[in-house]
């Protein structure tokens, strides 16, 4: 069972150096638009902690691929990891779907009943994700005797699979109604001004959105049909491409260049809630 690991281990090294690398290439926009502004925003605070919790995260996600020999998936190091990873990956899936709520809400000009759908959505992603974490069964999997494990990476027995893929669907339901109400919005704009309509959907987040929701289909399918060894293969890739978007989306959203274009749409419709001279801080970020 050594080569289905080897996959795992590959799909996650391939999304924390995509990762990486986008951090790289984005690094100077962030100082300009982020650390060299005003700090005390929830902007500040949501991007930075979605981008470095990603990143720094990424240290126990690496143990578990890497950690030489690590007594097996179920020795007390690897459960903490285990631990570790999971509570990563539930913060920083919390982290999107605020910004995703809050970036709607803003476009729907802080529709009240939009922004209730949104947080009922929400609330049963998180229901979803806590019955399937909190009360999930034993993996009832052999592992390959070995006489020195390295890494902890384990299978995901059929009895789990389910679980986890309903999990994920909770999160795919929130990017997939996110990603519609956002079209919808953009379609019924009459005007983008120079703007393209590619333009507009890169800038506005529905590409973003749209490309989340493909990675989640992907990755449940993985769950359900996948071999054990390899069901949980893309889990990982997905928060972290994601996580990626997500900051990309932010930095969109205070690029001034890319505000600039497009000046026919509706200043309500495309005006930040968290630019921090022209946020009301009763609605969304308060300073």
């Amino acid at each position: 069972m050594a080569a289905p690991f080897d996959i795992a281990v590959a799909f996650n090294l391939i999304a924390y150096t995509v990762f990486m690398y986008d951090c790289v290439l984005t690094f100077a926009r962030e100082v300009d638009l982020f650390w060299n502004q005003p700090r005390r925003t929830w902007a500040f605070a949501l991007f930075i902690a979605n981008r470095y919790i990603a990143l720094l995260g990424r240290i126990p996600a690496f143990l578990e691929n890497f950690l030489p020999d690590s007594g097996g998936a179920d020795s007390p190091r690897c459960q903490h990891l285990h631990l570790s990873d999971e509570i990563i990956i539930a913060a920083l899936q919390l982290i999107a779907a605020v910004i995703m709520i809050m970036r709607v809400y803003a476009f729907y000009d802080e529709n009240r009943w939009i922004l209730s759908m949104l947080v009922l959505v929400g609330l049963i992603d998180i229901g979803i994700c806590s019955w399937a974490f909190l009360l999930e069964p034993p993996s009832q999997v052999l592992y390959p005797v070995q006489t020195k494990v390295v890494g902890c990476l384990k299978p995901v027995s059929p009895a789990q699979a389910p679980r986890f893929a309903a999990a994920w669907g909770g999160q795919l339901i929130l990017d997939a109604l996110v990603f519609a109400l956002t079209l919808y919005k953009l379609l019924r704009v009459g005007s983008m001004g120079e703007r393209s309509f590619i333009d507009q959907l890169i800038r506005d987040g529905a590409l973003y959105f749209a490309a989340m929701s493909v990675i989640n289909v992907a990755n449940i399918i993985t769950l359900l049909l996948a071999i054990p060894y390899l069901k949980s293969a893309l889990s990982s890739p997905t928060n972290m491409l994601c996580a990626a978007l997500i900051s990309r989306l932010m930095l969109n959203m205070r690029d001034p260049k890319l505000r600039e274009i497009g000046g026919s749409v509706d200043t309500g419709f495309t005006s930040e809630p968290w630019t921090p001279v022209e946020v009301r801080s009763d609605v969304y970020f308060p300073v």
